[in-house]
């Protein structure tokens, strides 16, 4: 019997005895899969405007009809992370307190209410704010802070000029107690580009549009089916400030800033499909998909 012949006849009796079928090929264990890119919306409340609030916007109950202003809060879901984005008008530990809805005074014009906590509308989705990788807020007013004392874990993405802004001097319209745990953060990125892109892919990016406060800034999130999407912050307050081509509101930190950001943003609106989400439009934002739901 040849060499050949004596390797052959054990393989070949494995053969036999395993019925005539090969024995099966080991592979490696898939990868597991890629986490989408989602965009989560939270209900964060109410705003009812007072007519002589209503027309600081250089518009009238009659132009808007819907005078109410939407509260939303949004979490992106990225495969590298997540981010906050505006943390709503109330903080939790107060409407918590208050099960029938809590209110509050933002100004002498405008009232809130909010029936719903933002950590409980997370908590659904099986997170927190502690599973936070990243927040930012659009800019530090009343309606867009309340609770960013609860993700002081997080990393904190702000322009040098809010964060000053935030703990000026006779600065009515903030609430320091919102965000008492970030002064002395560590866990803080200064943005100074006029793009910051969150998680290096282009996908998320926060982009400087200074004016209504001094950092102020909105969020581009590029979602595979959705499209491209803008959250406005208060670039806008009221659609039809833009429809209408109205000019700013008079007590914006900078009019003429704000002016200039707006232009600056209609035109990257423009070249890049980019469709705005203007935060406070209320009958938008109530068909927009909220959590549970997602956009992807």
């Amino acid at each position: 019997m040849t060499a050949a012949r004596r390797l052959a006849l054990p393989a070949l009796f494995l053969l036999l005895i395993s019925g005539g079928r090969a024995a099966p090929t080991a592979h490696p264990a898939s990868a597991e899969p890629r986490k989408p890119l989602r965009l989560y919306v939270f209900d964060c409340g109410v705003l009812n405007v007072t007519p002589e609030g209503v027309e600081r916007y250089h518009v009238t109950p009659a132009e808007v009809g819907e005078t109410r202003m939407s509260v939303p809060c949004f979490l992106v879901e990225h495969p590298a992370g997540t981010l906050m984005w505006d943390l709503g008008v109330i903080p939790d530990a107060v409407v918590e307190a208050q099960p029938q809805g809590a209110r509050s005074s933002v100004n002498p014009t405008v009232g809130a209410v909010v029936t719903r906590t933002l950590r409980s509308q997370l908590a659904q989705i099986g997170s927190s704010p502690g599973d936070i990788t990243y927040f930012a807020i659009s800019h530090a007013h009343r309606d867009h802070s309340a609770n960013a004392n609860a993700f002081a874990r997080a990393v904190w993405l702000v322009r040098p000029a809010e964060r000053e802004f935030m703990w000026a001097d006779n600065n009515s319209r903030v609430d320091p107690s919102f965000y008492t745990e970030l002064k002395s953060t560590t866990s803080v990125r200064l943005l100074t580009a006029d793009e910051h892109d969150v998680f290096g892919d282009g996908r998320v990016v926060i982009k400087a549009a200074p004016g209504h406060t001094p950092g102020h800034q909105v969020l581009i999130v590029r979602l595979p089916s959705t499209g491209s999407v803008m959250l406005s912050g208060d670039l806008y307050h009221y659609p039809q400030e833009r429809t209408l081509r109205r000019a700013p509101p008079d007590n914006e930190f900078d009019v003429r800033q704000s002016a200039a950001s707006r232009a600056s943003i209609e035109e990257y609106l423009r070249k890049t499909k980019t469709r705005l989400w203007i935060e406070h439009d209320f009958a938008a934002n109530a068909k927009l998909r909220k959590s549970p739901a997602y956009y992807e």
